[in-house]
């Protein structure tokens, strides 16, 4: 799969004090977007599972994130995010996340980057391939529907 999208209402906790949403809840929306994916994947972002052998789980920091905002999103607003899978490296994922309003309007457009990495025999973070199991899944999206304008 290369291409997930997920709808949510914005709450009052997101917005600041003019009811719009705060900058920062983006990058918050993204993750949560993220998340879904891997779950309509059948999988989770937490490989804590007991089926998936020690050696194989694998975390997903974050290693680069950024959003351009065009309109905002406002109290009780829906939205709908489109995460669009731009590039899969040996050990790394980017994504391409759009915001769009209901009325068809594009509120913000993100990208993350995330890294699948172990625990060493010392507790230290390292980048590690990603494992098959998950490679399998995702695909790279057509360049057709990563066009930015």
């Amino acid at each position: 799969m290369h291409r997930h999208t997920f709808t949510d209402r914005v709450q009052f906790a997101d917005t600041d004090m003019a009811g719009i949403v705060h900058f920062s809840n983006f990058f918050r929306y993204m993750e949560r977007v993220e998340h879904d994916f891997f779950r309509a994947l059948g999988m989770s972002i937490w490989d804590k599972a007991a089926e998936i052998p020690v050696e194989e789980r694998v975390g997903w920091p974050r290693v680069h994130v950024s959003c351009d905002f065009k309109a905002p999103l406002v109290f009780e607003e829906e939205f709908t995010m489109e995460l669009l899978v731009v590039e899969i490296r040996s050990k790394t994922i980017r994504y391409l996340i759009r915001f769009w309003k209901q009325n068809g309007e594009l509120s913000a457009v993100g990208q993350l980057v995330a890294a699948s990495v172990r625990r060493d025999e010392h507790g230290k973070l390292k980048a590690v391939p990603i494992p098959e199991r998950i490679r399998q899944r995702i695909s790279v999206a057509p360049p057709e529907l990563l066009k930015l304008d």
